[in-house]
């Protein structure tokens, strides 16, 4: 495998610097503005008739004079746009094969209210729905103020977010969060952590893509999500600071900082953000023990958690064009993340009769640090005239989570004698994980408006997980060593993959198929003590995961769509590492080390009509889920919560959503996704074979008054639903409301928001699977008014920004959770 990457290496650069396109039709043309002078740096798109699609974009140049080469036949229309400017569209004209067009001039007026010191800011709706991709506009929501990156997703169209922070789609787990395309390489608790301290101003876009294609990594059983920080694209320099103040119970503040400079041939970008977040999560755990189908006894748990936490981050990045054809850039991010978690517990222990028995107290702290450390370095350079392009990518990144837990418990009887001595429990869990990662794409339009792509990637991680737990041995009077407990487990994987792609358009007929092969070396340790031996593993692995896209456009108001894809969710690093995280001497969560990949065929056919209404029917198919189980001692009384791999799935569903303006002052936006999930498999030892439809809606009703204020009604609602037919999690809802000013001549904004004002959001989850009975109630600190003050400050032109790639798509959000 690793020859083959090698030779791979050698052979796409080679091909990229040697090879010639063959060049079609040509569209040239000139912008300028209503006095005549040329305009450079306008964004320029080519759109295909009569269906308006979208075949290239350009910028134009210091003379502003724009070029589309390699052109198939057809007829089209062009259109420029450009901030501070009036778009501008020419008339449609046919081009034929090896023929050149000279369009006419392009007039772009300067809108009514361009300042050379303003931003001009465009309204654009909430959702956009694409034909490979839905997108979130954030800031065309006023309820988003003061919000959270995870509170927007949780708002976002098709995404659930569960009672543990894990993201699904369309009603399926195992989402890959990319941020500005480059992987957060994050999962479960610390994805969750990241995104609930990552203020919502930070954001621009959100993209949701369920059928990625083989340029990205297999990983993602549902599809991937990018998050679009804001990055203002002017010559000269511009930004935004956003101020919030949030109050539930307990306050919240997130807040930021964006700033972008572009002089010649730099450009300096920079994103901070410090947010303070405090909370809490108020639970309420019934168990049932079993002897013989009749009720022996029942745990009444009652834990009141308070968490608090600050978060600093950076993001600082440079480009610095080399040439016209060649630019490089690197990218830092820091993050520093202490967090306090606090959980104060009693939990009654009755008899089958209902009478208390005794009681049990608990008090469990979690003091910890998380912090990252990231350098990228990425280069791309324009081979020929034809388009071709070869870019690289390389990461390096770091993760320290530093955590001390303390559990302290007290079993009492009834009348409050103590029963025996306390159980003491503490713990030192440090866990170290380091990933290197390198990419090369190449792309290279070919005849007749096709083109092709070819890419490599390796990464290496490794990940050094050590838990010290000791107990208090009160016949000895001191700290010993808990050896039931404590573990030290090293990890290792590298991933080599090569992907190729290739796409095309047949007048109204759109093709792409491509291919990726991934290889998978991974290696654990377990290190043994004095009371369990050493264990290791070793696994090699490759697979091919293919995908295939056709669309169609049947005329200007309807296009089709047809994708499939195959794809693989690995198991989280922490999630693979057997820690221990107390709730109370009863209930914890532990890691599994014989976690394997479960693997995924995604089926989908999309209609899109007048670009409002997007349908999608889809069927996936999933081998050896990986989910949440829990797992029940009857004899001690011990619930604990693992991963596993549990069972097969089918899941066939239908999604509706529908955008669009009602009149001039009113938009909707409404999506609705109804699934049926069917598994079958064994979960603790059991034949599982359940099957549930469940719905799920989103809804946005937007108002604009007069010219500078606005306001919002969102909700959602979840019906039933299941995870891995042990979890039935009964329906859940949310109505907020947001309100918008713009102030200072459109410079600045603020924005109130009021989230869940009835108090109505909450989860209750039943489990009633083998020896497990129970009922999960859960409420958290969700009902609180927030106020967003942001001001946007700009002194430049319009230029078109590079986005960064990352030359990782899994590896990042593989980092497991930790509390």
């Amino acid at each position: 495998m690793s020859r083959l990457i090698y030779v791979l290496l050698v052979l796409i650069p080679l091909v990229a610097f040697t090879n010639k396109a063959q060049a079609q039709g040509r569209v040239t043309g000139v912008v300028k503005d209503e006095k005549g002078n040329v305009l450079p740096a306008v964004t320029v798109a080519l759109l295909q008739l009569p269906a308006n699609t979208e075949i290239k974009t350009v910028v134009s140049d210091k003379e502003g004079v724009y070029v589309f080469i390699a052109i198939t036949a057809g007829k089209y229309t062009v259109s420029a746009s450009s901030v501070g400017h009036v778009t501008a569209s020419a008339k449609a004209f046919t081009l034929s094969a090896d023929q050149t067009i000279s369009v006419p001039d392009l007039i772009l007026p300067a809108s009514p209210k361009a300042m050379t010191d303003v931003t001009v800011q465009t309204k654009r709706p909430l959702i956009e729905n694409k034909i490979d991709k839905m997108v979130v506009n954030v800031d065309a929501s006023p309820s988003n103020a003061g919000a959270t990156a995870m509170e927007v997703l949780e708002k976002s169209p098709g995404i659930t977010v569960d009672r543990d922070g894990n993201i699904s789609l369309k009603g399926k787990q195992g989402i890959i969060v990319l941020m500005d395309g480059k992987q957060t390489y994050l999962s479960g608790q610390d994805l969750a952590n990241l995104l609930r301290n990552m203020p919502a101003s930070q954001l621009d876009q959100i993209e949701i893509m369920t059928q990625p294609s083989a340029r990205y990594d297999a990983a993602g059983n549902s599809g991937i999500i990018n998050l679009r920080t804001k990055k203002n694209s002017q010559v000269g320099f511009n930004g935004s600071i956003s101020l919030s103040y949030v109050q539930g119970r307990y306050p919240k503040s997130p807040n930021s900082f964006n700033f972008n400079y572009k002089k010649g041939k730099f450009n300096f970008f920079t994103n901070l953000s410090y947010s303070y977040w405090s909370g809490f999560n108020d639970q309420h755990l019934i168990r049932r023990f079993h002897n013989n189908g009749v009720v022996a006894s029942v745990f009444d748990q009652q834990a009141d958690q308070k968490n608090r936490s600050s978060n600093y981050s950076g993001r600082f990045g440079m480009d610095y064009a080399i040439n016209k054809k060649t630019t490089i850039g690197f990218l830092i991010n820091t993050i520093n993340n202490p967090s306090h978690w606090e959980n104060k517990g009693k939990a009654n222990i009755l008899s089958n009769r209902g009478v208390i028995d005794s009681f049990n107290t608990a008090e469990t702290v979690n003091k910890g640090s998380w912090k990252n450390f990231g350098a990228a370095i990425n280069f791309r350079r324009i081979l020929d005239t034809s388009g071709s392009e070869l870019t690289a990518d390389a990461d390096v990144i770091r993760y320290d989570t530093r955590s001390n837990q303390t559990s302290d418990n007290f079993n009492y009887l009834a009348g409050g004698t103590l029963i025996r001595n306390p159980f003491l429990l503490r713990a030192n869990l440090p866990a170290e994980i380091t990933i290197y990662s390198g990419r090369v794409d190449y792309t290279r339009p070919l005849k007749k408006g096709a083109k092709f792509e070819a890419g490599l990637k390796s990464s290496y991680v490794s990940t050094d997980n050590d838990a010290r737990y000791t107990f208090y041995e009160h016949n000895e009077t001191k700290w010993v060593p808990d050896n039931s407990r404590s573990n030290h487990f090293l990890y290792k994987e590298n991933i080599n993959a090569a992907y190729i792609n290739y796409s095309r358009q047949y007048k109204k007929l759109g093709v792409q198929t491509g291919l990726r092969m991934e290889n998978t070396i991974s290696e654990g340790k377990q290190f043994g003590n004095p009371t369990q031996k050493d264990t290791t593993f070793k696994k090699n692995y490759t697979q091919l995961f293919p995908t295939a896209y056709f669309s169609y456009a049947l005329n200007a108001n309807n296009q089709f769509g047809l994708s499939y894809g195959r794809r693989v969710e690995r198991p989280n690093y922490q999630d693979m590492n057997p820690f221990q995280y107390f709730l109370d001497q009863y209930t914890f969560r532990q890691g599994n080390p014989n976690l394997t990949p479960q693997f995924t065929h995604n089926v989908e056919l999309t209609h899109i009509y007048r670009k409002a209404l997007n349908t999608t029917l889809n069927y996936t198919y999933t081998t050896d889920i990986l989910n949440d189980i829990l797992k029940q001692n009857d004899q001690t009384k011990v619930t604990y919560q693992t991963k596993e791999n549990v069972a097969k799935r089918r899941t066939l569903g239908l999604a509706v959503s529908y955008n669009a303006p009602v009149t001039k002052w009113w938009t909707t936006s409404v999506f609705v996704n109804v699934n049926n999930n069917h598994y079958q498999g064994l979960v603790n030892n059991l034949p599982l074979d359940v099957s549930l439809t469940s719905l799920m809606a989103n809804s946005s009703q937007q108002f604009r008054f007069a010219k500078t204020w606005t306001a919002e009604v969102t909700g959602f609602y979840r019906t039933r639903s299941q995870e891995t037919g042990m979890f039935l999690i009964e329906p859940m809802g949310v109505v907020s409301f947001g309100f918008g000013k713009q102030l200072l001549k459109n410079k600045a904004s603020l924005k109130l928001s009021v989230t869940d004002p009835f108090y109505i959001q909450r989860t209750t989850v039943i489990i009633d699977y083998g020896n497990i009975d129970a009922v999960v109630y859960n409420r958290w600190d969700n009902r609180r008014v927030g106020l967003t003050f942001t001001y946007r400050f700009s002194k430049g032109e319009n230029i078109q920004q590079r986005r960064k790639s990352s030359s990782a798509q899994e590896e990042q959000n593989r980092v497991g959770g930790s509390n």
